[in-house]
């Protein structure tokens, strides 16, 4: 997709969910998307939400993720919840059973950084090998990812993202606009500022 497609996208996507001919019933908004315990970067009271559907082992999400991560380190009216959607397999899912259950043991943010840039696929090795190097209790995870909260978390995802109609990723929803497919830097920034200005022409 080359930058006028995905900036047209994102307009066009952005018109239709605030007419409501998209989504759930009524306006669809970032903001009203975020439910209590979802992971939150940048400033939790920013004007700007991104709510980002992604998949671990997704290599445009992998590059969405940098782009949202450097942003926020600029823009500082953004807050960023990534939602974890596991649609691409196998290898997927054990690396989102394995986040999970770090997050368990506090460990969700360095455990996601560390499989976000992680080449080699995920295997259940490969998860205890990551588990030892942040500190983790490998035993503990392991036993949660085969536990019925890491799986009720995980489908509780997967059905939210069923409910919005999402079945390519990434698909971003930043303020109004919904945005499927990847955006360079330039558009990432172009969106967020029409998202902006609406948010403050309210």
């Amino acid at each position: 997709m080359n930058r006028r497609d995905a900036v047209r996208m994102a307009l066009v996507a952005g018109v239709a969910l605030a007419t409501g001919a998209a989504g759930p019933k009524g306006k669809v908004n970032a903001a009203s998307l975020v439910r209590p315990g979802d992971p939150v970067y940048g400033n939790p009271h920013g004007q700007v939400t991104i709510i980002d559907f992604y998949d671990i082992r997704c290599p445009p999400c992998r590059a969405m993720n940098k782009r949202i991560h450097k942003l926020i380190e600029t823009d500082h009216d953004i807050r960023y919840v990534p939602v974890e959607y596991p649609i691409l397999g196998p290898a997927g899912m054990l690396a989102t059973r394995a986040l999970y259950a770090a997050r368990m043991q506090g460990g969700y943010r360095r455990m996601r950084a560390l499989l976000m840039s992680q080449k080699p696929v995920p295997t259940p090795a490969l998860m205890q090998q990551d588990a030892t190097q942040l500190g983790l209790d490998w035993p503990k995870m392991q036993a949660a990812m085969a536990g019925p909260q890491v799986a009720a978390e995980i489908a509780a995802n997967l059905a939210r993202g069923r409910a919005l109609g999402i079945h390519e990723i990434p698909a971003m929803y930043i303020g109004p606009v919904k945005v499927v497919g990847g955006l360079t830097s330039a558009d990432l920034r172009s969106v967020v500022a029409q998202a902006m200005r609406e948010q403050r022409g309210k």
